[in-house]
């Protein structure tokens, strides 16, 4: 490995696709190797990286909405199958790689054919643009979900949403889920953790991984509570997801009423 060894950087957060990583360091730099196809590794260009190498887009980009004086501060990061994603410490979303499932929420003019990609890190616009701030985000295997600092979530891809796509309310509205401090995103699934230790889900039923028994006939358009007694009534205090598996984790002693 190089780059971030040679700086005697902090490693703070990893994530893989199915043939990338990316490593954010304590520093906010992000570096990445795999497979360059689709331009997933955000370097402009194609080629594989046997290590790690820098993203440097992120110290020369300018194009924040929110904080247009500085480049960005990188928080956190993720994957999909063939796409990454980052997230700044202004809750700005950059995401780059393939694009065939409207993945990127770049909007339907984004996506010519199977082979749409974007090379480098895109800016969602729509959301920064609109007020919204983001807190969270997941990226699944062809889909990503974010929340807001107001409550509300959005999502887009999965061939169903090509721009971000409201599924809740924020939470000032009575409709709004209440207090979600996570989301997580599996293949055709999503998850809402509420501070209460609720944990709610929604996508596709031949997922296998939405937790709402045998009585779901059809796919979950909207954020579903998966019943308390799942998990013994016990709070659910962190959630997990990747292609077609979730973990719940909870606290044995703190009970849902």
């Amino acid at each position: 490995m190089t780059g971030f060894v040679e700086r005697g950087e902090e490693i703070r957060q990893v994530a893989c696709g199915s043939q990338h990583t990316i490593v954010l360091t304590a520093e906010g730099r992000l570096y990445c190797t795999g497979k360059g196809d689709f331009g997933r590794l955000g370097r402009g260009d194609t080629r594989d990286e046997f290590e790690f190498e820098e993203i440097e887009y992120f110290t020369q980009s300018n194009d924040s909405v929110l904080n247009p004086s500085d480049t960005a501060v990188i928080t956190k990061v993720g994957c999909g199958e063939n796409f990454s994603a980052a997230l700044s410490q202004h809750g700005e979303l950059w995401v780059w790689g393939r694009n065939d499932y409207g993945q990127l929420g770049l909007g339907e003019e984004a996506m010519g054919d199977m082979y749409s990609a974007e090379r480098y890190p895109r800016l969602i616009r729509s959301l920064p643009m609109e007020g919204h701030s983001i807190v969270d985000f997941a990226c699944g295997e062809y889909h990503v979900v974010v929340l807001t600092s107001s409550g509300a979530i959005y999502e887009w891809g999965s061939r169903l949403w090509y721009e971000p796509h409201p599924v809740t309310l924020p939470s000032r509205y009575q409709e709004g889920l209440k207090d979600v401090v996570k989301v997580a995103a599996g293949d055709k699934c999503s998850f809402a953790l509420c501070g209460d230790g609720r944990l709610y889900s929604w996508g596709a039923k031949a997922s296998g991984c939405l937790a709402l028994g045998d009585n779901v006939q059809k796919n979950v358009m909207a954020p579903t509570l998966i019943p308390p007694e799942t998990f013994g009534r016990q709070k659910v205090v962190d959630i997990a997801a990747s292609k077609n598996r979730c973990l719940a984790i909870t606290v044995e002693d703190e009970l849902v009423a």
